[in-house]
């Protein structure tokens, strides 16, 4: 079966060497004559990044420079609005990315120089793909792989209807010395307040940022792009009210390399071919800019049909099984990028909390709905109670095996609002509270480090139990790891988490937006840590933890201080006769997948094994490189090494 591919582009080249792989005849046909160089860098996914580094084993790294670690939307100002992490993303430049793409294709198999005209048919079918130079390149299948402007995809469905173009971009790479700064590489966005205009930039290597202004299309002069003078000042005028780090980046700028794009996109096609003949990348589908996703989507095209060739030799089932399962994500991104042109164009009418966060995988982007579980408990607890770090083993194994029935509300109870006329069961001062705390670690064989109350004592229990209220704001389940995160800084890695610097590395770590955070730390969070200070006095509590059992609406049992596993279940059990405990069990790493973070104890504990078995698995585990220990005073800790 010969595979002629029209357009050399990164979808093209991708594709021509999976097919290349499966031993099947390829002819890639480009309408320019030499190597392209068009393009400065994009922002590449895990998605895509897997892809290369199949294609490419071991030598990818020259086309990466690093992790794009975080990503900032500021006002010109400089007020913050969104601080978050990102797992995830890599800032590549496109030349690198075709330099290498094409080093892996034989040049007797590419047709430079081949802009393409039509087809030649025979009873239905194409057999010829008809160029402007007069060449013919005979196939038995035809992927159009030719860009937004796609002759192959008129020429199977006429021409497209683009949306009108109301928002403009330059783009360009500036030389920068310190790109990155305190070791972070930082994808950092201005987007002004009241009127369509941004700037973001992102590092591309040690001195160099890929930069980037979005504007709203009517501030556009009709001049900008016709020369590098012309642009050059129309940038700084647009900018004029952006902060100086901004206008060094202009300053450093060389505009005889940057360029407009006008951007559009257009709905969804029916499907993307036609007989033997298929479109991939922006030739099928074409979405704004904002989505960040148009070169993972052409790789991740050319994966898709390349793959459904080695499962069926039937054209028509590859490209509608193609089509089937790319349509859907691909129709949910071109919607939100018209939803982040919304908010662009019309910044006033959106807070905060309005904006779409492009970088974040989907997982990150959406909370499922809470289900409504059968049984609720009510958890009142505080960021510093020690007894409360002893009983997480306890809570995490009841979410393991009764996550269908219970639902666990977090409530903190203020502990500690402060050392005036603090006293305690006895504890009175700090370093009253650093003797309990090692006493505790020895009676429940728990690692805890109570120097801190010597080292750097927290004043207030008040400003971490805030920022947990806050984090519930923006989601449950990073909320509840943000809170456990926080509790191991403190327990463990003796951190002052009363302390902004703490709580914001937390939140960051559990891909948190800090900048939100921090803003309703001061708002809304401090109204919901009254209400569960109100909620606590109602209820009579006053030792911590204790655990509340709600059934239909009705309190049944409540449980207080140390308890073992085996009393509540027998309360769940007494509550819920028919619950089926799971027994599924986690593997070794896919506990730490999900948990991160864990003791010897609570490991073992978590595996329903016993505690000498657990350690020679963590051994195991260590030695191959999965995890790594941290050794305190008190025990070891086990954490996951996430290596991508």
């Amino acid at each position: 079966m010969k595979v002629v591919i029209i357009g050399g582009g990164i979808a093209g080249l991708t594709l021509g060497i999976l097919l290349l792989r499966k031993k099947l005849e390829v002819v890639i046909c480009e309408k320019t004559v030499g190597i392209q160089h068009k393009g400065h860098a994009f922002l590449m996914s895990s998605d895509g990044l897997n892809i290369l580094k199949e294609l490419f084993v071991g030598s990818t790294e020259p086309l990466l420079f690093s992790k794009v670690q975080q990503f900032s939307l500021k006002r010109p100002n400089g007020d913050e609005l969104i601080k978050i992490k990102l797992d995830s993303w890599q800032c590549m430049k496109r030349k690198s990315l075709m330099a290498t793409l094409n080093s892996s294709v034989d040049e007797t198999i590419m047709r430079r120089g081949y802009s393409f005209s039509h087809f030649a048919y025979k009873d239905g079918k194409a057999t010829a793909a008809i160029f402007e130079n007069g060449e013919i390149e005979y196939g038995d299948v035809f992927i159009g792989a030719d860009g937004s402007n796609s002759k192959v995809r008129d020429a199977l469905f006429g021409a497209v209807e683009f949306t009108p173009v109301e928002v403009k971009e330059v783009v360009s790479i500036a030389k920068k010395s310190s790109a990155i700064t305190d070791g972070i590489a930082k994808f950092q966005k201005f987007q002004s307040k009241d009127k369509g205009i941004a700037f973001g930039n992102i590092p591309v290597s040690t001195e160099e940022v890929v930069w980037f202004m979005q504007y709203d299309s009517k501030f556009s002069n009709g001049e900008e792009h016709k020369s590098a003078e012309n642009l050059k000042s129309f940038c700084f005028e647009l900018l004029k009210d952006f902060p100086q780090e901004v206008k060094e980046i202009l300053r450093h700028n060389d505009f005889t390399n940057s360029y407009v794009w006008n951007t559009r996109d257009f709905d969804i096609l029916p499907t993307f071919h036609k007989n033997n003949i298929a479109i991939i990348g922006d030739a099928a589908h074409l979405a704004l800019p904002f989505t960040s996703s148009g070169t993972t989507n052409a790789i991740l095209d050319a994966k898709c049909i390349s793959e459904h060739f080695d499962q069926d030799v039937n054209l028509e089932s590859i490209f509608s099984n193609y089509y089937k399962e790319r349509s859907g994500n691909l129709a949910a991104q071109l919607e939100e990028g018209r939803e982040l042109k919304k908010i662009f164009l019309n910044p006033e009418l959106h807070s905060e909390r309005g904006f779409i966060l492009p970088l974040i995988s989907d997982q990150d982007k959406t909370q499922k709905p809470k289900v409504d579980k059968q049984l609720k408990i009510s958890y009142f607890t505080d960021p510093v109670c020690s007894t409360c770090w002893i009983m997480q083993p306890v809570l995490r194994k009841l979410i393991l095996d009764y996550e269908e029935y219970i639902q666990i509300n977090y409530h903190m109870g203020g502990l500690l609002p402060s050392w005036v006329d603090f006293n305690r069961g006895g504890l009175k001062t700090p370093s009253d509270l650093a003797e309990h705390w090692d006493e505790e670690s020895k009676n429940h064989d728990t690692p805890i480090n109570g120097e801190i109350w010597k080292e750097d004592p927290l004043q207030s229990s008040f400003p971490p139990s805030i920022a947990f209220k806050a984090a519930q704001l923006q989601n449950h389940n990073k909320s509840v790891m943000f809170f456990r995160r926080l509790k191991e800084m403190l327990f463990i890695e003796k951190q002052n988490i009363a302390k902004w610097e703490f709580i914001e590395k937390a939140a960051l770590h559990c891909c948190l937006d800090s900048a939100l955070l921090l803003n309703d730390i001061s708002g809304k969070a401090r109204e919901l840590f009254e209400q569960d200070l109100i909620l606590t006095a109602q209820k009579n509590v006053t030792a911590f933890p204790t655990f509340i059992f709600t059934l239909d609406g009705e309190s049944k049992f409540s449980l207080s201080g140390s308890q073992s596993y085996i009393q509540f279940e027998e309360i769940i059990r007494l509550l819920i006769p028919d619950v089926q405990k799971k027994f599924e069990r986690l593997s070794p790493i896919g506990l730490f997948q999900r948990y991160n973070n864990m003791t010897s104890k609570e490991f073992a504990f978590l595996s329903s094994i016993s505690l000498e078995e657990g350690e020679n698995i963590l051994v195991d585990l260590l030695e191959k490189g999965v995890i790594e220990q941290l050794i305190i005073r008190s025990g070891i800790v086990w954490m996951y090494k996430n290596v991508e």
